[in-house]
């Protein structure tokens, strides 16, 4: 037959060494990816798993919560700052009082300390009205409420923790800040202001202080519900 035999194509030492590095290389970039991504998959595994439990709100050790439990029993009457008569139209403004409530708070506060009733001078009498009994002076009244400064305030880390306070029929709701919430109540007649915990922010128990002037206490770590009473004093 006339027809050519195709032969092999023969192979040289220096392509199969290309093909080899081809190969190698190719094997090497997809581990290399690979090692990439489990890297980055653990990674975010491992800052997803740290970010859940990091503590976000108050941290307070068991030694701080039972030295805060007993400085607190052992506090004496906190004493409260009155609040000036120049200040309690802007006092009872700030308690946030619906208008009635308001009106009869003033009227209670006006109703204090009135002048003795006058007698008249008994030489402008007649010989008659001498000798007539004259009505005796009404004793001054007592004043029935007063109002003094008081400050809440979150003394750990400010995570969203609520308390609500409660002196002498007044009630208020207070969400606890670094900085505190100023403002006026009636002085409790028990001498007793209550304090109840209503939200725990973002855990770890709630943590309030209250304060009147330089006076303060720091109350023990509460929890949702409970409530505390702070003995106080007015001079």
């Amino acid at each position: 037959m006339n027809g050519k035999t195709r032969s092999p194509q023969a192979t040289t030492p220096g392509s199969q060494s290309k093909g080899m590095r081809s190969r190698t290389l190719a094997v090497v970039a997809r581990s290399l990816l690979a090692t990439l991504f489990l890297s980055g998959a653990m990674g975010v595994g491992a800052y997803m798993l740290s970010d859940v439990a990091s503590p976000l709100g108050d941290d307070v050790t068991q030694s701080d919560a039972q030295a805060r439990l007993e400085a607190f029993h052992a506090l004496p009457p906190l004493d409260l700052v009155p609040v000036a008569a120049g200040d309690v139209d802007k006092a009872i403004q700030g308690m946030h009082l619906d208008p009635a409530a308001a009106q009869a708070l003033r009227a209670d506060l006006d109703d204090a300390n009135p002048s003795p009733q006058s007698t008249p001078d008994s030489q402008s009498l007649s010989p008659v009205q001498q000798q007539a009994p004259q009505p005796a002076a009404k004793p001054q009244q007592t004043r029935r409420r007063r109002l003094v400064w008081i400050t809440l305030w979150d003394t750990d880390v400010e995570d969203g923790d609520v308390v609500r306070l409660d002196s002498q029929g007044y009630s208020r709701t207070v969400r606890l800040t670094k900085k505190g919430d100023t403002f006026a109540v009636p002085v409790p007649a028990d001498g007793v202001i209550k304090v109840t915990g209503v939200s725990d922010g973002d855990g770890g128990g709630i943590t309030v202080g209250l304060a009147s002037g330089s006076e303060r206490a720091i109350f023990p770590i509460m929890s949702e519900g409970q409530e505390l009473g702070l003995k106080v004093r007015m001079n």
